[in-house]
């Protein structure tokens, strides 16, 4: 019985990966933390990074068959 969970790594890469590219997309320009790593770029370098973090998590859960 699987009780909804997943053990697919591609899947749970997925997840991680497009969270954090949500988090950097929508908080980048908020939190310290996130300005610090980043280097204190401008908004819009955080902006691309998150959509580009966010894009590669969504083609790991698109290329492990989720949205099937």
């Amino acid at each position: 019985m699987n009780n909804g969970y997943t053990t697919n790594p591609l899947v749970i890469a997925g997840v991680i990966l497009f969270i954090i590219g949500l988090f950097i997309f929508i908080f980048g320009k908020k939190f310290i933390l996130l300005r610090a790593y980043f280097g204190d770029r401008s908004m819009f370098s955080q902006i691309l990074w998150g959509t580009v973090i966010m894009l590669v998590g969504f083609g790991l859960l698109f290329i492990s068959n989720v949205f099937s």
